[in-house]
């Protein structure tokens, strides 16, 4: 398989002088060509710092990361926004959907941004919707979907300028567990099928199964990393 996304020797402090904290101590961690990938651990263990210096959103104290074999630390902000745009996608806790618009609406949102031509913007919104079963939701409002269709638009939306990597924060917290359930189920099999990489944030142990790895961060440092054993 062939990497996605790679850390190397991560480390990261916040503060200044004496009331410095390190928040990551020297993190190494690689996510292949269509993984799905779990990290969880105790709260103030720096999932959270982690996923936003996998996203480009943070830059490290120190170490190197690499997306696709390209070194992200040494790209200019521009260069860094870009990346984040064209090859990463994001779903947070909440969907984070624009009240006013309608799902069809809050992908081609994204396409113009990223400057994707009308046609080609509109169809792909048309394939994500599909792929997740949306079709028919397509000219509704956040508010008349169910909290489980929220988060699949959020999915359709961070897949719209498809990213070969997708980042999700706790994206079962808002939802019931048969709903997180079907959230996570969709984004596993959309990782296989696509041949993308995901990494997810999540305390949830049920949706463990679904995924290829889970990593344990204790105190900035990963403490475990468990390989699920399928049998085919």
């Amino acid at each position: 398989m062939t990497a996605k996304l790679v850390m190397e020797n991560i480390g990261m402090k916040f503060g200044e002088g004496s009331g410095k904290t390190t928040v990551l101590d020297d993190v190494n961690l690689s996510i292949d060509t269509g993984e799905f990938v779990a990290i969880t651990g105790p709260s103030g263990s720096g999932k959270s710092t982690l996923l936003s210096i996998a996203g480009a959103l943070l830059t490290p104290t120190r170490g190197r990361l690499l997306l696709n074999g390209e070194n992200v630390s040494t790209l200019s902000p521009k260069e860094s926004t870009a990346m984040r745009l064209h090859n990463i996608g994001f779903i947070f806790q909440s969907a984070h959907l624009i009240p006013y618009l309608r799902v069809e609406d809050q992908l081609l949102y994204i396409g113009k941004i990223a400057k994707l031509p009308k046609q080609q913007a509109k169809k792909r919104a048309h394939e994500r919707l599909a792929m997740l079963g949306l079709t028919h939701r397509k000219r509704h409002y956040p508010a008349n979907l169910s909290g489980g269709e929220r988060q699949r638009v959020a999915i359709a939306r961070a897949w719209m300028n498809d990213p070969e990597l997708l980042l999700a924060d706790e994206p079962t917290a808002s939802l019931d567990a048969s709903r997180g359930q079907e959230v996570v189920e969709t984004l596993a099999k959309q990782v296989k099928e696509q041949q993308k990489a995901a990494v997810m944030v999540t305390h949830d142990t049920r949706l463990f199964d679904l995924c290829d790895r889970v990593i344990t961060l204790s105190d900035g440092k990963i403490e475990q990393s468990m390989k699920e054993m399928v049998s085919t």
